[in-house]
């Protein structure tokens, strides 16, 4: 039997304390409480995948109740990666983005979600310069958007410019993301 799916406290801190934590209201606050994150006590060491998932769907309803599910997921992607850049790894990372370039950005994303999880696979296939398939083996939700979020954001970071990713086939857990972008900044010419 596989192990069971579990997110790291890392990843939970990035999303939840580092970038939504002065956002939640009271009433966000409590219902992750009784979803099962106090974010009054210390995090545990994982939380299991459909945990994880809870939570976000918790914590988007009470940010983004005006939006779709898949632009409020969308959205909460993006604050992970904001969260992410916040910790000692992720300014690491937020450093060396721009050298990195775009594709090479791409390259290491499977590497930067394993330290936040342990299930996570991505294999990458590349078009041309500036279009790569990226194939992940679970997004982390059940909106592939929240994926596609970091991963534009991830790819800013990098200096590309004019990104889209968008999903090319989804089966509810498996997700191919379309990335393209049209340029990308100087100091990334690696990209």
């Amino acid at each position: 039997m596989p192990p069971e799916k579990v997110v790291f406290a890392t990843a939970v801190e990035a999303l939840f304390v580092r970038a939504l934590g002065a956002n939640l209201s009271s009433l966000a606050r409590r219902r992750l409480s009784e979803a099962g994150l106090d974010l009054e006590k210390p995090l545990a060491v994982s939380y299991p995948l459909d945990d994880w998932k809870t939570f976000v769907h918790v914590a988007s309803g009470a940010l983004y109740s005006h939006l779709t599910p898949v632009e409020a997921h969308w959205w909460m992607g993006i604050h992970f990666m904001e969260g992410y850049l916040q910790t000692f790894t992720g300014r690491i990372v937020a450093e060396l983005a721009p050298a990195l370039g775009p594709r090479r950005m791409l390259e290491r994303i499977g590497q930067d979600l394993r330290s936040g999880n342990n299930f996570s696979e991505v294999e990458l296939v590349g078009h041309s310069p500036r279009h790569y398939e990226l194939w992940m083996n679970d997004v982390l939700d059940d909106v592939p958007s929240f994926a596609a979020g970091f991963i534009l954001r991830a790819q800013q970071l990098a200096g590309a410019r004019g990104v889209h990713v968008d999903v090319a086939s989804y089966d509810g857990t498996a997700c191919t993301f379309d990335i393209r972008w049209r340029e990308a900044l100087p100091q990334a010419a690696n990209g």
